[in-house]
């Protein structure tokens, strides 16, 4: 049978109702993560690269868990749960090694179906956020939401923002 030539009556209404989703573009909802701190690792000793590895070693060591690692020229930040605050600040402290928690963090993840395939979308929802105010700690996409990390308390920002977006659009 031709490819070309397949009715849609030879498709299951699940088989279509999946393939409607799969097409939808635009923002589909967003989550909140709360209770995170966001550590900040500074002024690594060269080589920076093993100085990195040397660190995430020692963090591995104390059983914490990390999130959105994002390497910077002379060391690193990234994400842990706020209730392992003490415990990497003690680590790190332990291994000599400068840094910045900032404690009241969250990560807003805005769900959009192929987001890198919509042109504009991910400007347009930086653009959204920047616009009220709020800073931008980190952003990194996937192929389906955009995740941000920023002070807890503007979570109630972001949720104007996207209700908006959801009503008009």
């Amino acid at each position: 049978m031709n490819p070309q030539s397949v009715s849609t009556s030879s498709f299951s209404q699940s088989q279509i109702a999946e393939t409607d989703f799969e097409k939808r573009r635009g923002i589909s909802h967003v989550e909140f993560r709360t209770g995170l701190t966001q550590v900040h690792v500074l002024d690594l000793p060269t080589p920076v690269s093993k100085s990195r590895v040397e660190t995430l070693r020692a963090v591995a060591k104390a059983g914490i868990s990390l999130d959105f690692l994002k390497l910077t020229p002379t060391g690193m930040s990234f994400i842990v749960p706020a209730d392992k605050t003490q415990t990497i600040s003690e680590t790190l402290g332990h291994e000599n090694i400068k840094n910045q928690l900032d404690t009241g963090r969250a990560i807003v993840l805005v769900h959009a179906v192929n987001m890198r395939d919509e042109e504009g979308l991910i400007a347009s929802i930086l653009r959204r956020v920047i616009d009220l105010g709020i800073i931008i700690d980190h952003a990194s996409d996937m192929h389906d939401r955009i995740l941000i990390v920023a002070d807890e308390s503007q979570t109630e920002k972001f949720k104007t923002i996207f209700a908006e977006g959801e009503q008009n659009g």
